[in-house]
């Protein structure tokens, strides 16, 4: 969990520092569109690798047979879902819980990244500044 909020944390220094250097460019909305999409793919990249390294321990601790399975229940457990299809051992359960309470952070992390991303795309887009320029002005004049 803690490599993930260190990537994101780098991700959007990163990308923050891109578009603050990028010009108009990234005021288009094909610039915006990249900027967010290769967030979104990150963010998926780092949930799934998380809960690989979960099948990972289930499989170690002798929970299952094959990756696959391991991989299923812990994706199940990382979403919350909740399924009940696949139990483990009284003696492992607990870990079903941890899992899902790091799932449910790691979701909420991943969308307040989105929405600090897109507040600042949506703060340095000219466009956006413009307008409420215009709404400013136009609120001073008529106020």
């Amino acid at each position: 969990m803690g490599i993930q909020v260190a990537a994101v944390v780098y991700i959007l220094q990163h990308l923050f520092k891109i578009v603050s250097e990028g010009g108009d460019h990234f005021n288009s909305t094909g610039g915006m569109t990249y900027v967010i999409s290769v967030t979104m793919i990150m963010l998926f990249i780092g949930n799934l690798v998380q809960a690989a390294i979960w099948a990972v321990l289930f499989m170690a601790l002798g929970e299952f047979n094959s990756i696959s399975t391991a991989f299923y229940h812990s994706l199940v457990n990382f979403a919350s879902l909740g399924y009940g299809d696949i139990v483990m051992s009284e003696k492992w359960r607990l870990l079903g819980a941890i899992e899902a309470s790091n799932g449910v952070l790691m979701f909420g992390l991943s969308a307040g990244t989105m929405l600090s991303l897109m507040n600042f795309l949506l703060t340095y887009d000219a466009r956006v500044k413009d307008k409420l320029a215009a709404l400013k002005d136009h609120n001073h004049t008529n106020g």
